[in-house]
């Protein structure tokens, strides 16, 4: 939830017997929320006001909210699937254990301010699971909601394009941008001072107490040549990291490194975000994500900004940064199977292959194994810290071990087909196709709207300029929803495509049932395998044993030849208890 403090207050002062609302009502939910407009807008007054008008709205009709029925989100933005108490509230009333029957919001746009198909498809899918909907300020009909979605979504809007106009207005300005004033640096006003005008003027100043500690990385780096990691290590404990950070890491000041801020460049309008279309975990389909990008330099506004060490200084420490890259031990990098998939069961930090190359008695020996990022690439304050007790593996125990199993499943092909069945039409895939099949309901309605519009037209009722803005408006609304809707597709899996990845897994299985086992398939073909029926190995390997999620799910007790025992009833591990697990041998170093 929120931050309840100030609104906890509130709740309690018009509480009577624990209830807000009507004491002898009956029992309610009640939603309250604010984003981050909105809390600039009130002065972060936004919570307490709402739990007011919840009080009264459920007085007016009847209801009584006690406090563990308030769901409070605060600072959510604007996507509805984002908010963690509104989802924690559409569990509530979807379980059979739900402990009311209504729900109890101030405003329409408190549920949504999209009004193209998020409050319709809340509202539905409410009235769906038996739910009433009270509105301190109410609406009497389906098209004064639509009416007062509009508006709110046209404020949305609305604050989006001035908070942009007003970035850029502040950048051409000679002003910077940042919420947040960047290390070594302080917001302050025309003249130079931190006062109750500096957030508004928003100008940079040196903070001095951080500026040496800026200037004291790039000298060590550009100067004396060290390592990132050293001089990282070399500042943990002696000077406090930026506030957002607990410790200084080697990643955070490679990017203070790339800074042109430090050298007097503040650069505004750099980044965008745009939405790319990219392949789905099986290489079947597609689906849309958004991604941050650097817009062209053309279209850069760069604002002067004091600063903190010299051009030359810059390059120098940028230069060294970029060698230091290219000769790293990490660059001799090799492919593993299971790179990206294996989690400690421990901190919960990811496991991490790497190599290590030793000479003994004039020999060379390559060793390979999974550690825990925790161990082998943080800070020796973080890993004190994390304090992770779980041991490395190698690889040539874990990949054949995991392997093993994988093979083993693949020579029952109807336990693979079951289990992605479940993982592909399950609940969440539900909830998906009911969202698809709202707003192409949506999309139907409107394309009938336009007809009427036309109409409407033809028999007099607006001229052609009214004519074009409403239909302007329309075909607007239109391309959202069918944007959504290509965006929500992509994250399925439709009959067609699970079909072929049927497909390729039975195509998989009947080349290991003639085979025996696939020993000798090529590593590209095993990892392509194993990540299209494991989405996570959780491994303990100081017990030697790791629990496989996703189409294939198992736990297993793997031993020093990468031979498997299954732990755990399931039926990916019930079909390999009837199957010989040979463990395939370990990819040559």
């Amino acid at each position: 939830m929120a931050d309840s403090k100030g609104f906890k207050q509130t709740f309690d002062q018009i509480a009577v017997g624990g209830f807000i609302g009507d004491p002898n009502g009956k029992p309610a939910y009640a939603y309250i929320r604010v984003s981050d407009s909105d809390q600039a807008d009130e002065g972060r007054s936004g919570l307490p006001r709402q739990i007011q008008n919840v009080h009264e709205a459920a007085s007016r009709d009847g209801y009584r909210v006690p406090w563990e029925l308030v769901f409070a989100d605060d600072a959510t933005g604007f996507e509805f699937e984002r908010r963690r108490e509104l989802s924690r509230l559409r569990r509530e009333y979807k379980s059979s254990h739900k402990r009311a029957s209504a729900v109890v919001i101030e405003h329409l746009d408190r549920l949504s301010r999209n009004a193209d198909w998020h409050q319709g498809y809340l509202l539905d899918e409410m009235q769906k699971f038996g739910l009433v909907t009270v509105f301190w300020k109410s609406f009497s009909s389906r098209i004064e909601r639509a009416v007062l979605g509009a508006v709110a979504q046209d404020g949305m809007e609305l604050t989006k394009a001035r908070y942009r106009e007003g970035v850029l207005h502040k950048a051409r300005d000679g002003r910077i941008t940042a919420r947040t004033p960047a290390y070594g640096y302080k917001i302050v006003d025309d003249k130079g001072q931190e006062s109750s005008r500096s957030r508004r003027m928003t100008y940079y100043a040196i903070r001095d107490d951080e500026a040496h500690v800026v200037r004291y990385i790039y000298e060590q780096i550009a100067i004396h040549g060290l390592p990132v990691r050293q001089v990282a290590r070399t500042l943990e404990g002696r000077y406090p990291p930026p506030k957002q950070m607990k410790n200084w890491e080697p990643r955070l000041l490679s990017l203070m490194i790339r800074k042109p801020l430090y050298k007097g460049e503040f650069i505004a309008h750099r980044h965008m975000e745009v939405k790319v279309p990219k392949p789905t975990k099986d290489g079947l389909g597609t689906r849309m994500v958004t991604h941050k990008v650097e817009r062209p330099e053309s279209e850069w506004i760069r604002v002067p900004v004091p600063a903190i060490v010299s051009p030359e200084l810059w390059e120098l420490a940028n230069n060294a940064l970029d060698k230091n890259r290219q000769t790293s031990r990490r660059n001799s990098k090799r492919d593993y199977l299971l790179t990206g998939l294996v989690r400690c069961v421990v901190c919960g930090h990811n496991y991490c292959a790497s190599q290590k190359t030793t000479r003994r008695k004039g020999k060379t020996y390559v060793m390979a194994a999974y550690k825990c990022s925790s161990m082998s690439t943080r800070m020796p304050v973080i890993r004190e810290e994390i304090a992770c007790t779980n041991s490395q593996v190698s690889d040539r125990i874990l990949e054949p071990a995991v392997w093993a199993a994988v093979c083993s499943v693949l020579l029952k092909p109807h336990i693979l087909i079951e289990a992605l069945e479940r993982q592909y039409f399950g609940e969440e895939s539900d909830q998906l196709q009911s969202q698809i099949r709202y707003i192409e309901q949506e999309l139907a309605g409107k394309e009938l709207e336009d007809e009427r519009l036309y109409r409407a037209y033809q028999a007099g009722a607006f001229d052609e300029h009214e004519f074009s803005a409403r239909r302007r408006l329309l075909k607007e609304r239109e391309g959202m929803l069918t944007e959504e809707l290509s965006r929500l597709k992509g994250k399925t899996m439709t009959r067609e495509q699970f079909e072929a990845h049927t497909k390729v897994l039975l195509a998989l299985s009947e080349r290991a049932i003639k085979t025996g086992i696939v020993q000798d398939a090529p590593f590209a073909i095993k990892r392509q395998i194993v990540r299209t029926v494991v989405d996570t190995i959780v491994l303990d390997a100081t017990n030697r044993t790791f629990i496989m999620q996703g189409v294939l799910s198992g736990a297993f007790q793997f031993g020093n030849k990468g031979e498997i025992t299954p732990i755990v009833s399931s039926p990916a591990s019930a079909a390999i208890t009837e199957t010989r697990c040979v463990p395939a041998p370990a990819r040559p170093a």
